[in-house]
């Protein structure tokens, strides 16, 4: 009888927040008890459940389905391995892309808990092993590092992070920007979860220009930029900028073009290969494969660019690595929060560029007028007149042509947004203007003559990390001594 009210009570809490829909799974006496509450517009299916866990499938409008495990670990050490041996066996049934979240009553590595007895060693192996078996990672988390505290004393406080967020690659591919937060709680000794799957909203200001890989196997680009070209006689930085604008109307329309085309071409050539072979299908199978091993390329030349990887994979194409590369590398560079230096924390757009602006300005900002002569005296001079003279030598084209060949196509562009792919492909259209690497190769060979012997960092063939083990030499024969 108690049960059912148990149940009745907690249909009562989820209508009363919302939450039309739901899975309650009873109590075991006056303890435990699952819920699982959503709302109406989105398609929940149930897979399994017990007393440890809900497990469903998710879907939301016509997006992909994924999966979702609420899980609750047991506290008591007799029901541990069977828990852990529960989770195993939902993770055999994976061909989704899984989240698991919920109170695993147990932490991973000793630092997840502050006070009280240690945790032995071997319940956390246990804990990583089975996350490991499960080919599940820890989300992370953002606010408080502990999810669970009881003590309200300093010598018998106990803080330790037991809730968390873990997840199969495909979901973290599925939402690249999901994260959770441990918000504030005041009523319960553990910490709510909040699991967020959008992206973050996009701090204000427009977005740099980046050329594109792909738009180098488009036929009509090289027509199009060699008629912006010829058409301008201004100097190199406003050319670039005019451009620059040119591209992305360009890359708009053809955008606008080839929406879909890759879905539509894939599905064209499954309904060729189901046809019977005659002279006039085989010709359109071909025909359909280029253009479609086409559009792969330029897919994965997107893919490349963001992922910033310079080396490629055997085998089939390698949009899906890149894709991954991509995806992590947002996640980790993306800033969703910033803390003032009074300590107030930063989330809208605004605020958060607004305190990064402070922030550089007041960095780099001069603090007084310093004479520099007193730090150059007693610095012997080291470049003669014949060095002096080779670096301030006009620049020959194969000089430079020789010093462009030499750079990563992707990797990092100017300020202006080219990289080195843009001036290596169309160098017979734009080669009469750089020389910026070409510097940079003139330096290095007298760059020796000029930094001491102790600044090894930057010299080629030494290394920063020589210095510190020389350090630790030295601390180590001290201590012998």
């Amino acid at each position: 009888m108690e049960t059912k009210l148990n149940q009745k009570r907690m249909k009562r809490v989820r209508r009363s927040c919302g939450f039309n829909s739901g899975i309650e799974v009873e109590a075991d006496g006056s303890r435990g008890g699952l819920s699982l509450a959503w709302k109406s517009d989105i398609g929940v299916t149930l897979r399994s459940f017990s007393k440890w866990h809900i497990d469903v499938l998710v879907r939301e409008g016509s997006s992909q389905e994924w999966r979702f495990t609420g899980f609750y670990g047991s506290p008591y050490s007799k029901d541990r391995s069977y828990v852990w041996n529960l989770l195993r066996h939902l993770s055999q049934d994976c061909n989704f892309p899984w989240l698991v979240a919920g109170d695993f009553n147990e932490i991973l590595y000793s630092f997840e808990k502050r006070g009280g007895v240690p945790r032995e060693q071997k319940r956390m192996e246990a804990f990583r092993d089975t996350l490991e078996d499960c080919q599940l990672m820890d989300m992370g988390y953002s606010g408080v590092w502990f999810t669970w505290e009881r003590g309200n004393l300093p010598e018998t406080n106990i803080r330790e992070r037991l809730d968390r967020g873990v997840t199969n690659e495909a979901w973290l591919l599925l939402f690249p920007m999901g994260k959770v937060q441990h918000p504030p709680h005041s009523t319960s000794d553990h910490c709510p979860l909040l699991l967020t799957t959008d992206n973050p909203p996009i701090l204000g200001g427009s977005r740099s220009f980046r050329f594109e890989a792909w738009w180098t196997m488009e036929d009509s680009f090289e027509g199009a930029l060699k008629e912006f070209w010829d058409s301008y006689s201004v100097p190199l930085w406003e050319k670039l900028m005019r451009l620059q604008i040119y591209l992305k109307n360009w890359a708009d329309s053809i955008r606008s073009k080839k929406a879909g085309l890759k879905r539509r071409l894939a599905k064209e050539l499954e309904f060729l290969l189901a046809k019977d072979r005659d002279d006039e299908t085989m010709s359109r199978i071909i025909d359909t494969r280029i253009h479609l091993n086409m559009e792969i390329d330029k897919e994965e030349a997107y893919w490349e660019q963001r992922a910033r990887a310079n080396w490629l994979q055997l085998g089939d194409k390698n949009t899906a690595y890149f894709h991954k590369c991509a995806s992590f590398r947002k996640r980790t560079n993306s800033i969703t929060k910033l803390v003032s230096e009074d300590g107030n924390e930063a989330t809208d757009g605004s605020t958060v560029l607004e305190i990064a602006t402070k922030y550089f300005e007041d960095l780099f900002a001069s603090k007084g007028i310093g004479d520099s002569r007193k730090v150059l005296k007693g610095i012997e001079r080291v470049i003669t007149n014949e060095v002096n003279e080779s670096l301030l030598a006009p620049y020959r084209e194969e000089e430079v042509w020789a010093a462009l060949k030499c750079m990563g196509p992707t990797k990092a562009p100017g300020s202006d947004g080219f990289p080195a792919l843009f001036f290596q492909q169309y160098w017979h259209i734009v080669g009469k203007e750089i020389v910026a690497k070409a510097i940079a190769n003139r330096l290095q060979n007298v760059i020796g003559l000029c930094i001491d012997e102790v600044q090894s960092a930057f010299v080629p063939g030494r290394l920063i990390t020589d210095n510190i083990i020389l350090a630790y030499e030295i601390l180590h024969t001290f201590r012998q001594k």
